[in-house]
């Protein structure tokens, strides 16, 4: 079984965002919730992730808001497939800005 992780910079200041609700999602259902830290982390979601596809949401236009600015997103989401290989790990961070956001894959 996998495990996830994620991490979130605002690149428009290079700090961490602290604070961000992400969601993690499956088959349109919510499975867990939580907030980056001060580090702008969320260190584990949930024990293990089984095969499937999966969303992870980052509520990042409450975010702005909260912290005086404004941005057309309203949310930054990540698509992605945990495979058959056991204790795979996936960290996926978000770099995020009020004009707009990216991902990769992280380790």
């Amino acid at each position: 079984m996998s495990t996830l992780s994620t991490h979130i910079l605002d690149i428009s200041t290079g700090k961490p965002a602290e604070g961000v609700t992400v969601h993690l999602e499956r088959e349109g259902e919510i499975m867990a919730t939580g907030v980056t830290n001060a580090n702008g982390r969320i260190t584990e979601f949930v024990p293990f992730l089984p095969v499937g596809r999966y969303r992870l949401v980052a509520e990042i236009g409450a975010w702005f808001s909260e912290t005086g600015r404004d941005t057309i997103w309203p949310c930054a989401q990540i698509d992605f497939v945990t495979g058959e290989t056991a204790d795979e790990h996936f960290h996926l961070p978000f770099v995020i800005a009020p004009g707009g956001w990216s991902t990769y894959r992280g380790s």
